[in-house]
């Protein structure tokens, strides 16, 4: 045997006053003990206190008296369906659960298939103790004799029976061809039975909700094999009439034909609803209809509300409206089939006018301008139902002045969506505007995009906005009559705008597009991020012409997600060298900065000097500021620092600053004294020091290269300076004092002295013709390190080796000897021989 389990059905199933229906085969209606009753797996009760009730047929009296116990036996011959129901003095139906005659749980619902044998039904099976109240037994075979015959007969003629007795269970034969049909209830009948249908295959709730005929879209049966429609009276009255409504949906239907409309021109018909004439259906023509369309129900006399369904060719529930009104809009994407219209009665009563408008992309217009801020585009709606449709961009802002429409729009799904107030934005690239009553409007259609980071035609904010932002400024007039701007922010952010001449808007990332609140002279604005971007866009509309001037000040402590806070170094060093002494200027790097932060030098947690803040960066990424550092001693010192947002909450950065000793001031520049020349000693002047110091230390540079082992204060120029540049750093020490250096002017080293002979050169040997001579150098101060010879007849030069041999006609002629000296770096000393008459 299958076991069908209960869930939400089972409690639905039992409740009292609510109409029921729930195709089931027979032989599959046992449900197991997990059913929603909660009744237990074994006989609560004992058998032995089971009174004995009969079988009862359809609109028979049930055949058990009402009295006291907790339970009721009865036997069945028959393996089959059957409804085992339990019902109180007023006739509701009370939780139940039918037991073998073993105490078996057989099923713990009112609908049961049970073979031949002896049965006990138990009300209230899942109470702690036995239900000691009377109570009604009233078991039918469900497939047995006594069905009526009803049919297809349409929504205009309902079915109409009458109850005899209270409890009694009546059964309809349904139409048997096949296809799908709808079964209808007629709104707030106070005599509304339960029903339930019963089919011979094909096991099957009615609806997918709520397992109940509701007001606003019936029951739909598909009818493969002979149905059957189970009526069960849950009224206390003993006597009273109920309607059933039966419509095939599936091909032809037999409904009257809604005319077809376009926009400007909706086709429609006028129909009365009532408790008596409480279901109606047209047909959609086929062909041409594209793939929107617009239903409008609208009440024009009365105080009823209805609802519209569409189903199509083959009967399948294709839209709707989850809501009965006295006015309502449904969109479909139809296509080009068949179509039919189900219009239900509510509550109350009213005469009502159906309209279709179809061809709507077709007849779709474009609007005087998507640009934001750009010129409205006139419109008017002349009746009920009709539909004006507007192309725009994906994802715009669509406002309005003037009468305000409806504004709706078809969905990726094809689901016609509704913007709940205006303005809005919408993600569709078509716009319908519809009214109940007539309307003259101008519609703004103003593209926002879908990219927050690059909105079209917006300004974009790129600084933190931590504080706030602005001031944004524009000239709004006819032709532009609002402006955005991309704002980065936070999920929790609130600003508080001074605004001029517009009103301020948010534009969410979720369509919704929120006014900001006015507060005294200011508005209150919370925008809600896109989440890839975390920017929203805020819009200014124009109150009236003129310039537009807002400025935005973060209320909620820091805006923009962002942590206040100062950069460090990351290893502890410090990040700013000062000079003890002196007023310096420096620039603080950080996070979400204000010129109203507090910021001080400090060390071991006490204030030493306060840090005035100058100026802020306008990404509040820096300061700029001046402290004064008179009388502050070298040392490395911390950072306190306290947000203009978050007072109670001061910071230290420790280790942030090195402040270095004050160096010496030289007012008067080291010099070089002394002549720069090889041989020569040259000195330095140490120049003028404030305040003076205590020592120097030299080091001196040959053509900016530091001499090995030069420093002294003075320095003898040996040979290899010849030409270079000569200078001197000297370094200045004193207590207490960065040490300071200053290097004097470059002096070029120029030859040395060039050596003198302190004995004249002497031509040695016997100056006659033929004769060899040969030099004598003399003596020479200081040494000379190699000489040169020039030999001169008659002042003639002749040869300039150390020795000459004295040619014939050089007879009678004078003889002279210069010797050059020669010595490194210095200039080349020259000394002349006495002159010597040349002999024959």
């Amino acid at each position: 045997m299958r076991r069908w389990r209960a869930g939400r059905t089972a409690k639905i199933l039992i409740a009292a006053g609510m109409a029921l229906a729930v195709a089931v085969p027979s032989f599959l209606l046992t449900r197991t003990a997990d059913a929603a009753t909660a009744a237990p797996h074994t006989m609560p009760v004992d058998a032995a206190d089971c009174t004995e009730t009969a079988l009862t047929g359809f609109g028979e009296a049930p055949a058990d008296d009402l009295r006291e116990g907790s339970c009721r036996r009865f036997t069945v011959t028959t393996y089959t369906a059957y409804l085992a129901r339990a019902s109180d003095a007023d006739n509701r139906t009370l939780p139940s659960a039918v037991y073998s005659f073993g105490g078996s749980l057989a099923c713990a619902v009112v609908w049961c298939d049970l073979g031949a044998g002896i049965y006990y039904l138990v009300a209230d099976p899942g109470e702690p103790e036995p239900r000691t109240e009377p109570f009604r037994a009233t078991v039918v075979n469900l497939l047995g004799p006594g069905c009526d015959a009803t049919s297809a007969q349409g929504f205009s003629t309902a079915y109409r029976g009458t109850f005899s007795h209270q409890g009694e269970v009546q059964c309809l034969d349904m139409p048997e061809p096949s296809g799908r049909y709808q079964v209808t209830l007629p709104p707030g009948d106070p005599n509304r039975p339960m029903v339930q249908l019963i089919q011979n295959q094909n096991a099957r709730m009615c609806t997918t909700a709520t397992t109940a005929i509701t007001d606003l879209t019936g029951c739909e049966v598909r009818i493969p094999q002979p149905t059957r429609l189970i009526v069960v009276v849950q009224d206390p009255r003993s006597t009273g009439d109920y309607q059933v409504a039966v419509q095939r949906t599936t091909g032809e239907t037999g409904c009257a034909e809604l005319p077809p409309g376009r926009p400007g021109a909706p086709g429609h018909a006028t129909v009365p609803l009532s408790g008596g004439e409480f279901v109606t259906c047209f047909s959609l023509a086929p062909g041409g209809s594209g793939s929107q369309e617009v239903l409008t129900l609208d009440r024009v006399v009365g105080d009823g509300t209805a609802s519209l369904s569409v189903y199509n060719y083959d009967g399948a529930l294709v839209c709707r409206d989850d809501n009965a009104a006295a006015y309502q809009q449904i969109g479909c994407r139809l296509g080009d089939d068949r179509h039919m219209v189900v219009v239900r009665s509510a509550t109350g009563s009213g005469q009502y006018r159906v309209s279709q408008v179809t061809g709507i992309s077709a007849a779709c217009a474009t609007p005087a301008s998507t640009a934001f801020g750009g010129p409205a585009t006139a419109g008017s709606i002349s009746v009920s139902g009709d539909v004006r449709c507007y192309r725009t961009p994906e994802s715009s802002w669509i406002g309005a002045t003037g009468d305000q429409p409806t504004v709706r729009y078809f969905d990726d799904d094809g689901a016609l969506r509704t913007c709940s107030a205006l303005p809005c934005r919408v993600p569709a690239a078509e716009v319908l505007a519809t009214s109940a009553e007539p309307a003259e409007y101008r519609l703004d259609t103003w593209a926002v995009g879908p990219l927050f980071a690059t909105p079209a035609d917006c300004g974009i904010i790129t600084d933190t906005t931590a504080y706030g932002f602005g001031p944004v400024t524009a000239t709004l007039n006819a032709a532009d009559r609002a402006h955005c701007v991309s704002v980065p922010v936070g999920s929790e952010d609130t600003f508080r705008l001074t605004v001029q001449n517009a009103e301020p808007y948010v534009i969410n990332p979720d369509f919704s597009i929120t006014r900001c609140a006015p507060s005294d002279a200011t508005w209150l604005c919370s925008p809600k991020p896109q989440r890839v971007s975390n920017r929203a866009l805020v819009a200014f509309v124009a109150g009236r012409e003129g310039p537009l001037r807002a400025e935005a000040e973060c209320v909620t402590l820091l805006c923009d997600e962002v942590h206040f806070g100062l950069g460090t170094s990351g290893d502890g060093s410090p990040l700013y060298t000062l000079t003890a002494g002196t007023t310096a200027t420096l620039t603080i790097h950080g996070v979400a900065l204000h010129q109203r932060d507090t910021v001080a030098l400090t060390r071991y947690d006490k204030n030493v000097k306060p840090i005035v803040v100058r100026t802020v960066a306008p990404d509040r990424g820096s300061y700029t500021a001046d402290i004064d550092l008179t009388g502050v001693e070298p040392g490395t010192y911390d950072i306190a620092v306290t947000s203009y947002a978050e007072p109670n909450r001061p910071l230290t950065y420790r280790s942030l600053v090195r402040v270095q000793p004050t160096s010496i001031a030289v007012s008067t520049k080291p010099s070089i004294t002394g002549k720069a020349a090889v041989g020569l000693k040259v000195s330095v002047k140490t120049g003028v020091w404030s305040p003076a110091v205590t020592s120097y230390q030299y080091q001196w540079f040959a053509n900016g290269v530091a001499i090995a082992r030069t420093t002294g204060s003075s320095y003898p120029i040996p040979a290899a300076m010849r030409g270079k540049r000569l200078t001197v750093r000297v370094t200045g020490n004193r207590t207490g004092y960065k040490t300071t250096a200053a290097t004097t002017a470059a002096v070029t080293v120029a030859y040395g002295a060039a050596p003198k002979a302190t004995a004249k050169p002497k031509i040695v040997g016997t100056v006659k013709v033929a004769k060899t001579v040969k030099a004598s150098v003399g003596a020479w101060t200081p040494k000379a390190a190699s000489y040169r010879y020039e030999w001169r007849v008659n002042g003639k030069l002749v040869s300039t080796a150390a020795s000459l041999k004295l040619a014939k006609a050089w007879a009678a002629k004078t003889l002279t000897l210069t010797v050059v000296a020669k010595r490194t770096g210095h200039s080349d000393g020259r000394a002349v021989s006495a002159g010597t008459k040349i002999k024959k």
